[in-house]
């Protein structure tokens, strides 16, 4: 029961539609629900706000996962990545859940290996190998498909295929809650043409509305201070966190996220583009013709000195908290991040090799692969001489973070002879930089920027139990209210490598089974807007 609610009187809303399941988000995570349930006889309806689906499963790298090869280890490196804020039983139901995957992923219509055997991959399989149990969660692809939106659109057209219902447009503004009891009996949804309807969950709602990587207010609270970009979709601005925290749910994992990895810059609202990951295991920035042909990259800090290897593989960077320390380092002494904003400088040869940047986000436009437009729109700037190029590489004021400038012209001068020095005498890099040591050549050069450390996604929201239902701050279960994929992940301060992708198919199959074993509610127990005084 929810005590001390601030309601006098309070009446049932005139539903305009109902559904068994009413699933809000259609990203990875709800669409695997939706195909579970239907399959199971239910009635879904799916409200999503944009105008198709997605979400950030278009933006995931590939259709590899994690997987145990010893349930005890497993779970040991779990716990200890997650920093025991993850209750065993959710760890416990995670691992149990890899185990079906292979099956799940049989459906989708791919062609499926023969005998996938779980491999460790240095880096990814498992992440931090130094952990206790780590050997106990390795890597499996038994499907021969590749991830992003080929992946979720199989689990969409699944979903579909087997009824599911998809309202786009429908953007949910509210739960509607029992005062006293504090069930969740439905929600109400703003449809894009500006009406309010209710809708009707005969037997549980179901938030798959992602995490918060475009809701700025939030970032600053839960994450860092310091200004960061994320790669994914710009839809997921915590709709989900918030609906959740008004029925009283307890929020975990805010300042979990998987990230930062790359160095990015947003020319346009939520359009993020990155430096290349130089991923030998799938040999993504090694095929990248800036760097094949031996044009010359450096990345220079606001004070235009180097900072670290520009052609770091993901493995080394890593997920998680790792790469904190270094990217987010303050100075004391200016109060100022010393790193944050960063510039991509390259040359002549660079520019004309190829795209310079990219992008994981399959509906965001490719960057251009000579350079060309980007250079018109002022997203790259280029000067015959470092002087001129260090001058035109200005950045704002990032209140709490960084005061306005532009880099120091004799900085950067400096720094690129020291660089061109290291190159051609053969010395060890400073940094570990071993690949594509090519000097920068003469004039006109290039650069992009300000740029700022680039996450891939949140992981916080409301806290879920072992079949994702939501918790109140007491940990009760607030009834027929569950929380999958993003929304409320089982991740801590560290994340292996494809775990989301794991977790979304997991916890959406999960949450459709628990919610599908509900009865029906009878429809004339009354309910009104939860948050909203009658």
């Amino acid at each position: 029961m929810i005590e001390n609610y601030p309601y006098k009187a309070w009446a049932p809303p005139a539903w305009d539609q109902e559904a068994d399941l009413v699933v809000v988000g259609y990203g990875g995570s709800g669409a695997t629900c939706a195909a579970t349930a239907t399959a199971l006889g239910e009635d879904v309806l799916v409200l999503e706000k944009a105008d198709r689906g997605g979400g950030n499963s278009v933006c995931v790298a590939g259709s590899l996962l994690t997987f145990p090869v010893d349930d005890e280890k497993a779970f040991r490196y779990l716990d200890w990545m997650c920093a025991g804020q993850t209750e065993p039983a959710v760890l416990r139901a995670f691992i149990d859940g890899m185990k079906t995957l292979p099956q799940f992923q049989s459906q989708l219509g791919f062609e499926m290996k023969e005998n996938p055997e779980p491999f460790r991959a240095d880096g990814f399989f498992p992440e931090y190998p130094g952990a206790p149990g780590a050997e106990g969660l390795l890597g499996l692809s038994a499907i021969k498909a590749p991830g992003g939106a080929a992946l979720y659109e199989s689990i969409a057209a699944l979903a579909e295929n087997r009824g599911a219902r998809i309202q786009y447009g429908a953007r949910v503004v509210a739960l509607v809650q029992d005062p006293s009891s504090g069930e969740i009996h439905g929600v109400v949804a703003e449809t894009s043409d500006g009406a309010r309807i209710t809708v009707r969950s005969r037997k549980a709602t179901i938030l798959a509305t992602g995490g918060f990587e475009f809701n700025e207010r939030m970032r600053q609270q839960y994450l860092t201070h310091c200004p960061v970009l994320f790669l994914g979709s710009p839809e997921l601005t915590g709709d989900g966190i918030e609906l959740a925290q008004e029925a009283g749910a307890q929020l975990w994992h805010m300042n979990s996220v998987s990230g930062p990895l790359y160095w990015g810059i947003e020319p346009e609202p939520g359009r993020v583009y990155v430096t290349y990951d130089f991923m030998q295991m799938s040999g993504f920035g090694h095929r990248a013709p800036a760097f094949k042909d031996a044009g010359s990259v450096i990345w220079v800090d606001k004070n235009a000195r180097r900072f670290h290897n520009e052609t770091t593989e993901t493995g080394e960077v890593h997920h998680g908290y790792s790469n904190r320390e270094s990217w987010f380092r303050v100075d004391v002494d200016s109060a100022e991040f010393a790193h944050v904003p960063a510039f991509q400088i390259f040359d002549a040869k660079a520019f004309h090799a190829g795209a310079v940047m990219t992008t994981l986000n399959s509906r965001t436009p490719a960057w251009s692969d000579d350079n060309r437009a980007e250079l018109d729109d002022g997203w790259i700037v280029r000067a015959d001489t470092l002087e001129e190029l260090a001058h035109k590489c200005r950045y704002p004021e990032a209140p709490g973070s960084y005061r306005a400038g532009y880099l120091d012209a004799a900085q950067l001068v400096s720094t690129v002879e020291e660089y061109n020095r290291s190159c051609v005498s053969g010395e060890s890099d400073a940094f570990g930089r071993s690949n594509y040591r090519a000097p920068l050549g003469a004039g006109p050069y290039y650069a992009v920027g300000p740029m700022l450390p680039t996450f891939v996604n949140t992981h916080g929201g409301p806290k879920h139990d072992s079949e994702q239902r939501v918790l109140d701050h007491r940990d009760r279960v607030i009834q027929r209210l569950y929380a999958i994929g993003e929304c409320g992940s089982l991740w801590g301060p560290y994340y292996n490598s494809m775990g989301d992708i794991a977790e979304f198919l997991i916890s959406g199959q999960i949450a459709a089974r628990s919610a599908s074993a509900l009865t029906p509610r009878p429809a004339t127990v009354p309910a009104i807007p939860a948050g909203v005084h009658a």
